[in-house]
């Protein structure tokens, strides 16, 4: 899937309590990115499950692998540029403009296809290392209440927030895709996300917070606070399946349909706290403690047809995404109960529901074949996409009396995509995608702070080499 939704994985939440005049609080919710997969997929809008006829396969449908017909390796960088508007009708303080720029391996595989058949059927093996989420997110901004004091007056407090996430998972996936028939494949894909293999399966949030408290406007004595919340998320272990099928009715229309599975998984949780006030005693406290995620699963179909000239293709899929699955388990006040919380906004689960996500992908590539060149040394490609991505939300807004129950309806994020490949002397394939991707009014859950809302900007670039043997 492409980033986006910003599917998401599992959300850290981020509650502040701060000691000032009349005290504030607000409550922050953060998830990682979803990251896409491969150049030549991204460059036709991420519309792959029908087509899947290259080494990614493994990541959109493990049934295309049989249509790999030479073992090739291949490498994957991506380079990416968020940008958030915040924008906030009671608090303009909130208004600003937050970006991050990452850059990383996106997708490295090794495939095989099997020298020799099995009763007279092609099997094709592939190792294959998929960067799933990116957590890499920035906010800077300030915040302020104002209250009011006995006897008259107003009590405020002014506080300047910096929040930093960083860290990525990834899987390192084995996979086969198994010809049952000329027209039917079959393929399977198992997702190890253990931290042994994969160390840096890790993510971070930390979190600065500077409040001064005033008094009719002048600033009180002895009232200002630094916090310092680090929270570090490790050893992530845990691992799902992937299971995919491709049918060919005829020489060129092609059928889809890939499952992925639920993903539990377990990750060491620490959590440091430090506060610091002119008059007081400076505070501290650590905690360490397993977490438990459910991941959600989702299902996907696409078609794809390749028109009489081998030229150009279009591929149409659709996705869902079980995000009421998304749970985090925690035993933080209890050794026995275990508390279950919602992975989008980080709330009790029973306070925040979560509508599935369809996401609707449509894609087209362009071969120039030259017919009159009896070898083509070169062979360009041009691709295109626009999809509908929508991400995991629970609308839950503030009231004037308080949060309310969300919704669970996601927020719609809307993208286009354009991509280049060349293929040369049929054994180098050079492959370029640019992707952007949009949302206006969304992720108001962010801040939890009624009539505020974001509008993001998303940019994306996809490289990639495919070397065939």
């Amino acid at each position: 899937m492409i980033k986006g939704f910003r599917p998401l994985l599992c959300n850290l939440v981020l509650t502040l309590t701060l000691c000032g005049g009349a005290g504030a609080q607000l409550t922050i919710t953060s998830s990682p990115n979803p990251v896409g997969s491969g150049a030549r997929a991204i460059g036709m809008g991420g519309a792959f499950i029908a087509v899947a006829d290259d080494a990614t396969a493994a990541s959109w449908n493990p049934g295309g692998l049989t249509q790999l017909e030479r073992p090739e390796i291949s490498f994957v960088h991506d380079f990416d540029f968020y940008r958030e508007n915040v924008r906030s009708k009671d608090h303009s303080e909130l208004n600003s403009q937050e970006t991050v720029d990452l850059n990383g391996v996106n997708y490295l595989s090794v495939a095989w296809p099997i020298p020799w058949t099995i009763a007279g059927r092609n099997l094709v093996l592939s190792l294959n290392y998929q960067r799933k989420y990116d957590f890499d997110r920035d906010l800077n901004f300030n915040y302020n209440t104002v209250g009011s004091l006995f006897g008259g007056g107003t009590a405020s407090t002014l506080s300047k927030y910096r929040y930093l996430q960083r860290g990525e998972l990834a899987a390192l996936s084995p996979a086969f895709g198994f010809e049952i028939t000329n027209r039917i494949s079959v393929g399977a894909v198992l997702n190890l996300w253990y931290h042994d293999i994969l160390p840096k399966n890790e993510w971070e949030e930390r979190t600065e917070v500077r409040s001064r408290g005033l008094i009719n406007g002048v600033l009180a004595p002895f009232n200002q606070s630094k916090l310092r919340i680090e929270k570090n998320y490790e050893n992530f272990d845990g691992m799902n399946f992937t299971v995919g099928i491709l049918v060919k009715p005829t020489e060129r229309l092609s059928l889809g349909a890939v499952y992925h599975s639920k993903l539990k998984a377990r990750v060491k949780y620490t959590e440091v706290v430090r506060m610091s006030q002119v008059s007081a005693f400076p505070g501290y406290t650590r905690s360490v403690r397993p977490l438990e995620y459910d991941f959600p699963s989702a299902f996907g179909i696409g078609i794809a047809y390749r028109f009489p000239g081998d030229r150009l293709t279009l591929s149409f899929d659709v996705t869902r995404r079980e995000w009421d699955e998304f749970v985090i388990r925690d035993r933080k006040n209890s050794q026995f109960s275990m508390q279950k919380r919602s992975g989008v906004t980080g709330l009790p689960k029973n306070q925040s529901p979560n509508d599935p996500t369809y996401c609707v992908r449509l894609g087209a590539e362009y071969v120039f074949l030259f017919e009159k060149k009896p070898k083509q040394n070169y062979l360009p490609s041009l691709r295109a996409g626009f999809f509908y991505d929508p991400e995991p939300a629970s609308n839950r807004r503030r009231s004037w009396f308080g949060l309310k129950k969300g919704s669970g309806h996601p927020d719609d994020f809307f993208g286009v995509s354009v991509g280049a490949g060349l293929l040369v002397h049929n054994r180098v394939n050079l492959d370029f995608a640019y992707v952007y991707r949009w949302g206006d009014n969304v992720r108001q859950a962010t801040f939890g702070l009624r009539d505020t809302s974001m509008g993001v900007d998303q940019h994306f670039l996809y490289l990639s080499t495919v070397i065939y043997f």
